[in-house]
């Protein structure tokens, strides 16, 4: 809405009663919360065809639309390294339990970790996939941009 002498626009959340106000925010809590459920919906329909056809993706050529799955790891599972690495490789993959204001676990750096693994071999890469936790699969979703040169020569 715009103000006609001014030419400023004027929010109409500010020119409301307070019980307007209050009606309008119940209903738009309403409505989010059902597209929410839609959205829920459509993502697991989503993430259901992806799994039948075994893909990670529904190709497209508006949309990328891929499957993402973090992968977490046992940490108590990945001990053996403590004997399996050395020293100096400990240091760069491995945070021993601590304390700083609170008490801080011992931690390993998995991605590091993983690299000095395939470096060791079969018995360490094993080890790697014994602690593996199945992530949370969560959907990779955005509009294309347009890269065609035709698309590129629309205004």
């Amino acid at each position: 809405m715009t103000n006609i002498l001014t030419g400023n626009m004027i929010d109409p959340v500010t020119q409301i009663s307070d019980v307007a106000l209050l009606r309008w925010y119940e209903r738009c809590q309403s409505d989010l919360v059902e597209v929410q459920e839609k959205v829920g919906r459509l993502q697991q329909e989503i993430l259901r065809r992806m799994e039948e056809r075994g893909a990670s993706a529904i190709p497209d050529e508006e949309y990328v639309c891929e499957l993402v799955t973090k992968t977490n790891y046992d940490q108590t599972q990945l001990r053996p390294f403590l004997e399996i690495l050395t020293g100096r490789e400990l240091e760069d993959v491995f945070v021993p339990a601590h304390e700083e204001t609170i008490q801080i676990a011992s931690k390993w750096k998995v991605q590091q970790l993983i690299a000095l693994a395939k470096k060791h071999g079969t018995e360490a890469l094993q080890i790697i996939e014994q602690a593996k936790i199945p992530g949370v699969r969560t959907l990779k979703f955005a509009k294309r941009e347009r890269t065609t040169l035709r698309d590129a020569a629309k205004p």
